[in-house]
C-alpha cells in the first residue's frame, strides 16, 4: 500500500529538499522502501530512488509531489509528454492508466483544473475508482480521496507558509505543521498559488478503510480519519482480555506494532506490562516481506529478548495479527529455548485472515494463510504455545462502531466491520 505526500510552498523562495527527506521519513514506518518525487518545471521532473537522500535532494522547487512504496504496492505512475504527472493509489482499478492519461491530456490543454478532473472522471468511471494526485509543471496541485480507497488523506499546513497533504497525520505533525481536514471519501483539494480550494467528485459506494490500516500498518501517533489510532488498538486489546482462561505473570507485546494491544490487555487482568525484546537497526515490517529469507531475517532483528523481565514467566503473548504465522513461531522459540518460559499463551487482537485481499490492498496468498489452512488446534501446535486466541469479528465489529469506523473485513470473511445503526 503507497504512501502520499505533497507540500505547496506559497513563496517561491522555499527550497523543499530537506521538508521532503523528513516527510518521506515519517512515513517509511509504513514498510516502504522505494521513493518517487516530482516537481514542476518546463515539464514535471520525477527522481526515483531506493535512497531517500538522492531524491529528497531533488526537491529543490517550492513544490513536490512525492510517494513511498515497494514494488509489489499498487501504485501507478503516469507522465505525459506536456510534462503532468499523475498517480494512482491503487492499480486495481482497470481503468487506472486510461483515467490517469485522460487526466493529464485535459490539464495540458488549460482550463480550470478542477472542471477538467471531475469531467474526466465522469467519462471514465466504468468502474471503482482509486485515489489520484496531480501535478502539473505550472505548479498546481490537485488531490483525491476516492470514495472506494482503503487509505485515508489528511490535509494540513505550517502556518500560512505550505500545505501539506500526506496519507498519515504523523507526517504533518513531524514537520511542525498542523492537522486541518480530514478529506472524506470523495473529497479533494486543489491548491495553486493563491488559492486551496475543496472538491466533491465521484459517487461510488465507500467500501470503508482498509482494516490494517488501523491494526498495522498506521504509526501508534497517527490520527486516522479523526481517531486516535493508539485508543482504538488500546481498545481492541481489552477486548482480548476477556479470552485469558489460564493464569500468567507477564503481559508482552509483539512485535513493536502490537505495544498497545499490550498495554490495554494488561490492564484489564491487572498483570503486568513489559517489553520483551528490542530491535536492531531501522524498522522492518516482516509482513509485507514475501521473501522468506527476508522475513526471517528482520524478525531476528526486532526481537532480542530482555531476559531478566521473561525467565521463568508465564507469558501473555499479544499481536496484532497474523498471517503465515512465521514471527510468532519463531519469538515462541526464543521464549522457551533461549529464554527459559514455561508457558506461552498467544493473543491475536484481530479474528483469523482466512482470504487474501480481494481488492489487492495487500498481497496475502491463501496457501500462506496460517488460520485459512489449519484448524485453530493444529495452528497451536505449529506455532509452539500453549493456547491461542483470536479477536472475534464481532469484536471488532462493536470497537470500530464506537469508534464511528466502517472497516473493510473482505479478508477476514465479512464485509465491514464498524458503522452500526
Amino acid at each position: 500500500m503507497g504512501s502520499l505526500l505533497a507540500i505547496y510552498a506559497f513563496d517561491e523562495l522555499w527550497n523543499l529538499s530537506n521538508i521532503v527527506r523528513y516527510g518521506l521519513m515519517s512515513l517509511q514506518h509504513r514498510g516502504a522502501q522505494n521513493f518517487v518525487v516530482c516537481i514542476p518545471g518546463e515539464r514535471v521532473k520525477c527522481l526515483h530512488s531506493e535512497n531517500i537522500d538522492e531524491v529528497s535532494r531533488g526537491a529543490s522547487k517550492n513544490v513536490a509531489l512525492a510517494v513511498i512504496g515497494n514494488d509489489s504496492d499498487n501504485m501507478l505512475i503516469e507522465v505525459d509528454d506536456s510534462g503532468v504527472v499523475a498517480i494512482a493509489s491503487e492499480r486495481s482499478w482497470d481503468g487506472a492508466s486510461r483515467a490517469l492519461q485522460a487526466l493529464s491530456n485535459a490539464f495540458s490543454n488549460g482550463g480550470d483544473p478542477v472542471t477538467s478532473f471531475i469531467s474526466t472522471l465522469n467519462r471514465v468511471s466504468d468502474d471503482v475508482a482509486p485515489s489520484m494526485a496531480v501535478l502539473t509543471k505550472r505548479g498546481e496541485l490537485v488531490i483525491w480521496r476516492s470514495p472506494s480507497s482503503f487509505s485515508p488523506l489528511v490535509l494540513g499546513s505550517y502556518g500560512f507558509d505550505m500545505a501539506i497533504v500526506s496519507s498519515e497525520s504523523v507526517a504533518i505533525d513531524i514537520l511542525g505543521g498542523d492537522v486541518k481536514r480530514f478529506l472524506k471519501p470523495g473529497e479533494g483539494i486543489y491548491i495553486a498559488k493563491y488559492i486551496v480550494k475543496h472538491f466533491t467528485a465521484g459517487v461510488s459506494e465507500h467500501r470503508g478503510l482498509c482494516t490494517f490500516e488501523l491494526l498495522y500498518l498506521a504509526r501508534h501517533d497517527a490520527i486516522v480519519d479523526g481517531v486516535s489510532v493508539y485508543e482504538f488498538r488500546k481498545h481492541l486489546g481489552r477486548e482480548l482480555a476477556k479470552y485469558l482462561e489460564s493464569d500468567v505473570d507477564v503481559v508482552v507485546g509483539v512485535p513493536e506494532t502490537a505495544l498497545p494491544y499490550a498495554i490495554g490487555f494488561a490492564e484489564v487482568i491487572k498483570k503486568p506490562f513489559e517489553m520483551a525484546f528490542m530491535a536492531t537497526g531501522g524498522r522492518r515490517r516482516s509482513m509485507l516481506f514475501s521473501d522468506p529469507f527476508e522475513k526471517i531475517v528482520s524478525i531476528h532483528l526486532k526481537m532480542n529478548p530482555i531476559r531478566g523481565v521473561l525467565e521463568g514467566k508465564r507469558v501473555a503473548l499479544v499481536d496484532d495479527s497474523m498471517v503465515t504465522g512465521s514471527t510468532i513461531k519463531t519469538v515462541s522459540q526464543i521464549l522457551r529455548f533461549r529464554v527459559g518460559v514455561p508457558e506461552v499463551h498467544l493473543f491475536i487482537a484481530s479474528p483469523p485472515l482466512i482470504m487474501p485481499c480481494p481488492f489487492s490492498v495487500l498481497r496475502l496468498d491463501m496457501k500462506g494463510l496460517l488460520a485459512a489452512n489449519l484448524s485453530q488446534s493444529l495452528a497451536r501446535d505449529y506455532l509452539e504455545v500453549d493456547s491461542l486466541h483470536w479477536l472475534s469479528k464481532e469484536d471488532v465489529d462493536r470497537v470500530a462502531s464506537r469508534f464511528g469506523l466502517k472497516l473493510c473485513g473482505k479478508c477476514f470473511g465479512v464485509d465491514f466491520f464498524g458503522c452500526r445503526k
